[in-house]
């Protein structure tokens, strides 16, 4: 529907107007209507009407002054005059300032309907002219980008430009400076974070990032921006002198802003600066490795490639030492003995300014020894993450983006590993304490039954069994069979049996006396005393 705003001073026109046409079957609908041209001109910004009709002679302000005031404001909106003055100067006047049409009074509503028809058309017509137009700049515009980035993607490989003009005016045509000035090459990647992998997120957030950034840079020098080919922002800036002063500051601020406004962080690397515009590539490639500490030192953070200071050491971090000792103790099962490890080997590497390589091959040295103790346990990767596929771990590894998120995987690699392999020796010691119970429930009579006895029959070492059944259950065979003869003794008496020299031998005791301590031991009086209380 097209809106229409109805401007004339007579009142009964107006509603007669309304009333004339059936406006909504022609694809008008009546918006508003004005007494005159100053309070239709305070109405246009609120209606914002397609099509007004006015009257030309009108108090306080008529028909062609409110047409020649409104059309200032808004050139899309079309004009039909209505007016009982059929003199040629009201007509010329009219079609000089724009007016679509020229309708006598009194109204003939065909011609009316048929001018409101031709200009439906026209608008119309406008309209798909405005966005085949808008198509077309918008085509050009992306066109103009694309070129953009693969020209300044070029600079940042080291593919050189010529200083013809041709080429110079070619970058200026894409807004970028050549002449003049010393340039600077800046990295800001965004830090990871699992929960923002959309894909159409993430592309909406870099859109966002890179016009915060451009924003507060161009703030103070030139600046263009592109990514490259590893969807990094790239900002290359110019300084006339040379002159970098306020930069660490602007990077601050850009980290800063993008942290507030789009809730994520990112990592800035600076490169230093250069002389050409060709040798950007140097500059870039220095913001590249300032932008690495992030492994080291964790994201959302400004790194200048010249304050870096040099890699400390230069030999192994997984020694032969380090690497017995957490195998000795993935191999014990001590949880708390591992994790000391781990916290002391990170924080040892940290401080000793290790360089990202060697961080990284440690990190597949130790996931190479967990790899190692699976092994030895006849356990895979496979077995410890079910439904998991193993991923490339030198892959994996090397694309850890911090040394958090390495130390972070490899502490749940590890303790999820001997948990895994730890918790199948519990259940089969579980397994193997019920057998040894079921065995002295059936064999507790025998006075004869050692523990020897009782080994062979789970088939195990003598010394391992004594070990595993006081572990699991924190007391000794004997101790346990002791109680299960009491116990039975116990059942014996209060089933009737008075003699307590035929109840010891029973429960596997030969000597009454040997059995009476070691029941009052257990239940605090002697077996005498506990058979006349039953009584």
């Amino acid at each position: 529907m097209y809106k229409v705003l109805i401007v004339d001073d007579e009142y009964y026109f107006r509603q007669a107007l309304k009333i004339s046409l059936a406006w909504s079957e022609l694809g008008f609908q009546i918006a508003g209507e004005a007494k005159n041209g100053a309070e239709a001109l305070e109405l246009m910004s609120e209606v914002e009407p397609d099509v007004v009709l006015v009257d030309m002679n009108m108090p306080i302000m008529d028909g062609l002054e409110f047409i020649h005031k409104a059309k200032e404001r808004d050139r899309q909106t079309k004009f039909l005059v209505l007016s009982g003055h059929s003199e040629f100067v009201y007509a010329r006047q009219a079609v000089q300032l724009g007016v679509f049409n020229y309708v006598l009074k009194p109204i003939n509503e065909e011609e009316l309907r048929s001018s409101l028809l031709d200009i439906k058309e026209l608008i119309r017509t406008e309209r798909l002219g405005k966005l085949e137009l808008d198509d077309l700049r918008k085509q050009a515009s992306e066109s103009l980008s694309v070129m953009k980035e693969q020209l300044l993607n070029g600079l940042l490989q080291g593919n050189g430009i010529s200083r013809s003009s041709s080429e110079r005016d070619r970058l200026n045509d894409l807004g970028i400076k050549l002449e003049g000035m010393h340039y600077r090459a800046i990295v800001v990647d965004l830090d990871s974070n699992d929960e923002r992998n959309l894909e159409e997120g993430m592309l909406i957030r870099k859109a966002k990032v890179q016009e915060i950034a451009q924003n507060d840079m161009q703030s103070v020098f030139q600046c263009v921006g592109c990514h490259d080919h590893d969807a990094r922002l790239v900002l290359i800036i110019g300084s006339p002198d040379g002159s970098f002063n306020k930069l660490e500051t602007i990077c601050e601020r850009i980290r800063l802003n993008i942290e507030n406004d789009l809730g994520c962080t990112v990592t800035i690397g600076l490169g230093n600066g250069c002389e050409t515009f060709e040798s950007i590539s140097v500059s870039y490639m220095e913001a590249l490795i300032a932008l690495k500490q992030r492994f080291v030192w964790g994201g959302n953070k400004v790194f200048v490639h010249s304050l870096i200071a040099e890699t400390g050491i230069k030999v192994g971090l997984f020694s032969v030492e380090k690497r017995s000792g957490l195998l000795m103790f993935m191999r014990i099962g001590n949880m708390s003995e591992t994790e000391e490890w781990l916290s002391s080997f990170f924080h040892d590497t940290r401080v000793q300014k290790a360089s990202m390589e060697m961080l990284l091959l440690a990190g597949i040295e130790i996931v190479s020894t967990c790899l190692e103790f699976l092994a030895e346990a006849s356990q895979s990767f496979e077995d410890v993450f079910r439904n998991t596929t193993q991923p490339d771990m030198i892959q994996h590894v090397q694309r850890m983006k911090t040394f958090n998120e390495l130390e972070d995987w490899i502490r749940a690699l590890i303790l999820k590993s001997m948990d895994h392999v730890h918790s199948r020796k519990t259940n089969r010691a579980v397994k193997v304490i019920e057998e040894v119970k079921s065995y002295i429930s059936r064999h507790y009579g025998n006075e004869e039954l050692r523990i020897e006895d009782i080994a062979k029959s789970v088939h195990m070492n003598y010394n391992h069994l004594c070990f595993v059944f006081k572990k699991e259950t924190t007391f000794t065979i004997n101790d346990y069979l002791t109680e299960i003869r009491i116990i039975k003794a116990k059942e014996l008496f209060e089933q009737g049996e008075k003699v307590i020299q035929n109840v010891a031998n029973r429960v596997g005791y030969a000597d009454a006396n040997y059995f009476s301590k070691c029941f009052k031991k257990y239940m605090g009086i002697t077996p005498s005393k506990y058979v006349n209380q039953i009584r």
